[in-house]
């Protein structure tokens, strides 16, 4: 491969997802928000994996995911979060490695757990996750790599790592780093409870260094306090250079400037599982943006990636490029 073809980084939380198909009402019986992430403690997270037994267990992570699906399309990538030495991080770093991904972080040591995130997956395909955050809140700035590769286009933050001790100063630390390869900085808010918890860092991400901001309506709703999806789109615009604002089933609005696109949703026999659809659209997204394509065509790229996803069972299974 070519030193000059472009590279996508990530900073995010990474875990290892377990997944089961649950009940309609699972997600009630333990107090959960259907369709939400909800950050749990080590004792609730156990609880919860012996409730649903031991399912489907996948490298995961919302940028991790995102990162991953950039090397399943042939490009080269870094992602920037913590795991621990133990038997889950070794798994992560492995499947990672296998996809031409670097993980340049130091291992955590002092026996803190590989973050984890049981996925419950509803009958009509929504998922309820509840996430052990473990070695990801101990990643801190020192962490970090001296440099990013100079192939670096672009360097997507994670809204959900934010909620970690250092979240704050870590991307800080990680926009400095992308800057100084000239890479654009995007930002994916990762779901709106987390803009509830994290608006004022994002928002001045947002005002900022953020040249990109990928997000559902709900997201990006929560933060523009926009009651439609056109003007929560004109909001963002006000801000950053390119939006991609996702609605499901029905397709996605993207604008670079002042030119908004409607991209259609492509047709899936079956929804199967949402997980990481938002995050299979990033990565489509953001390599074909990377690759100089224009932003209606990323989003194109992005929607067909995202359609693959949703037509199984996890987050990354079965995504490679055909």
């Amino acid at each position: 491969m070519s030193k000059k073809t472009p590279q996508i980084a990530g900073i995010g939380n990474p875990l290892v997802d377990v997944l089961a198909s649950v009940e309609l009402g699972a997600p009630a019986k333990h107090g959960l928000t259907v369709g939400e992430m909800h950050l749990v403690d080590a004792a609730t997270a156990s609880a919860l994996y012996a409730d649903i037994g031991p399912g489907v267990q996948q490298s995961g992570g919302s940028v991790a995911n995102t990162i991953a699906h950039v090397g399943d399309l042939g490009l080269k990538g870094t992602f920037l979060g913590k795991v621990a030495a133990d038997d889950l991080g070794r798994v992560f770093r492995a499947d990672m490695a296998t996809l031409g991904i670097d993980v340049p972080v130091p291992d955590q040591t002092d026996g803190t757990a590989t973050g984890h995130c049981v996925v419950m997956v509803t009958p009509d395909g929504e998922r309820t996750m509840s996430t052990y955050l473990g070695a990801c809140e101990c990643l801190a700035p020192e962490d970090m790599p001296q440099s990013l590769p100079a192939e670096t286009a672009i360097l997507l933050v994670e809204g959900y790592h934010f909620d970690t001790p250092h979240g704050a100063a870590n991307v800080a630390r990680a926009v400095e780093l992308a800057r100084g390869v000239g890479a654009r900085i995007a930002l994916t808010p990762s779901d709106a409870a987390c803009v509830d918890r994290q608006r004022a860092a994002m928002l001045a991400l947002i005002a900022g260094d953020c040249d990109i901001l990928i997000g559902n309506e709900l997201e990006l709703a929560a933060l523009s306090a926009a009651e439609d999806p056109m003007s929560a789109l004109h909001w963002a615009l006000e801000h950053v250079a390119t939006v991609a604002l996702t609605r499901s089933e029905n397709g996605a609005l993207i604008a670079d400037g002042g030119v908004v696109s409607e991209v259609a949703a492509q047709p899936v026999a079956k929804v199967v599982d949402t997980t990481g659809a938002g995050d299979a659209f990033a990565a489509g997204f953001l390599s074909a943006l990377a690759l100089g394509k224009a932003a209606p065509d990323a989003g194109r790229s992005g929607a067909d990636l995202a359609a693959r996803v949703i037509g199984h069972f996890g987050a990354r299974q079965g995504t490679a490029a055909a």
